[in-house]
């Protein structure tokens, strides 16, 4: 039987659950508000970019802070900074006064925060379980992600958008706020210690972090390739909105179900992660993956019929579940405590700074060539970026259980670095 992950992670889980939900009405809510001010996929996919901009800014030096301050306190100061924009967003959609620059303003002031509470929540749960209990904390954690996050919350931001558009602006601000008093009444029992409490300065640590990924070449491999996978994938969804309303002519409160299909792949994700994981190894369920996200994009961009697309969307669903668990439980297991915010860190910003690039190359290219063009160009791109990934990462080992990682052969478990997943 498993043993009880405990009162202090499961608070913890609630808290994140919670802030998940509030990004989740923004995911449904700003594209469809953006669509309702201008048709131009350029303008619509730069609302991505501004909400990504806060990475490339703060994304590293959120690193630092998640070492060198306790996680949970990170984590409740970011949703309550988020829970303000969100506020302010509801009173300028509710005034009649949302406009194209006043959604980049406000997206930017969101993305601010972001990297802040992703890093001291993808850090904080070594505080929190076992390392035997890694996989199973980070397929409950990766759950209450899609559910509040890519299935209820854009479901409900869209559909409240229709009803009346501020009110899933309103509905996130009480979410994040109800995020932020959830994790405070953790931290204010427990706050847990800073991981690195040292006097070396600020570059010091970064280059520590930096150094970590490029001498171990599975890690930087990985980087690469969630790096591409957002960059496509980001550039797939920054133009989703319209792929629904001009590709499959639906409403746009349709919008959100297409994002609900994505979470309802990784849920089932979620439930075959550990079943993969025993069959499979790590190593080949992340060539598996990549593969998939590409042939996935190359579907939409063929065929974009209702039924296809729903499926193909569902199975990137089913694809990012397994991808996020599998290098997140790999990256906890083999990065020291100390290291682990700085990692984190480092690893996103090479990864995530695709981002906001994707979705501005996917409004261009959409603009200039068309909708199915832009999928297809991913698709190609990720298979393109599967096959290169072989060779690279042949020296990651390839557990197949978590009990393997515990107990199997020493060699498979050495690392001279600490490797983040995603």
């Amino acid at each position: 039987m498993a043993e009880p992950l405990g009162r202090r992670f499961w608070s913890v889980w609630a808290g994140s659950s919670a802030s998940y939900l509030a990004e989740g009405l923004l995911i449904g809510a700003l594209p469809v508000l953006a669509a309702s001010l201008t048709l131009d996929a350029r303008l619509i996919s730069l609302t991505d970019v501004f909400q990504q901009g806060g990475w490339l800014l703060l994304g590293l030096a959120s690193g630092v802070v998640a070492d060198r301050v306790p996680r949970l306190r990170i984590m409740w100061i970011a949703n309550v900074l988020r829970a303000v924009v969100a506020t302010v967003f509801t009173a300028v959609v509710a005034s009649g006064n949302a406009t194209m620059p006043a959604l980049f303003l406000l997206g930017f002031l969101l993305g601010l925060a972001a990297p802040f509470f992703d890093n001291a929540s993808g850090s904080v749960l070594p505080e929190l379980v076992g390392q035997e209990q890694f996989l199973r904390a980070n397929s409950l954690t990766q759950t209450a992600l899609v559910l509040s996050g890519n299935m209820v919350g854009p479901m409900l931001g869209t559909v409240m958008y229709v009803l009346w558009p501020a009110s899933p602006f309103a509905f996130a601000a009480v979410a994040f706020a109800t995020g932020a008093i959830i994790t405070f009444a953790v931290a204010r029992r427990d706050p847990g210690t800073p991981a690195h409490t040292g006097d070396a300065s600020v570059l010091e640590l970064l280059k520590e972090g930096l150094v970590a990924l490029v001498r171990d070449r599975p890690l930087l491999t990985l980087a690469a390739a969630t790096g591409v996978i957002n960059f496509a994938v980001t550039g797939a969804v920054a133009v989703m909105v319209l792929y629904v309303l001009q590709l499959m002519a639906l409403p746009e409160s349709v919008y959100g179900v297409v994002i609900a299909a994505f979470a309802g792949g990784a849920l089932l994700g979620a439930v075959l992660s550990g079943r993969l994981t025993k069959a499979l190894g790590e190593r080949t369920i992340v060539q598996l993956c990549l593969g998939g996200f590409g042939l996935s994009l190359v579907v939409l961009g063929a065929f974009p019929q209702v039924g296809i697309a729903f499926a193909a969307v569902a199975f990137m669903g089913v694809f990012s579940m397994v991808w996020n668990i599998t290098v997140n439980t790999y990256r906890q297991r083999v990065t020291p405590p100390a290291l682990l915010g700085r990692v984190t860190s480092v690893y996103r910003m090479v990864s995530f700074i695709a981002m906001p690039l994707g979705a501005l190359v996917a409004g261009l290219l959409t603009h200039a060539s068309g909708l199915q063009w832009t999928y297809a160009a991913g698709g190609l791109l990720l298979l393109i970026t599967a096959a290169a990934s072989i060779p690279a990462l042949r020296s990651m080992p390839n557990l197949r259980s978590g009990a393997e990682a515990r107990s199997g052969d020493g060699d498979d478990l050495q690392a001279t670095s600490p490797t983040p997943g995603s």
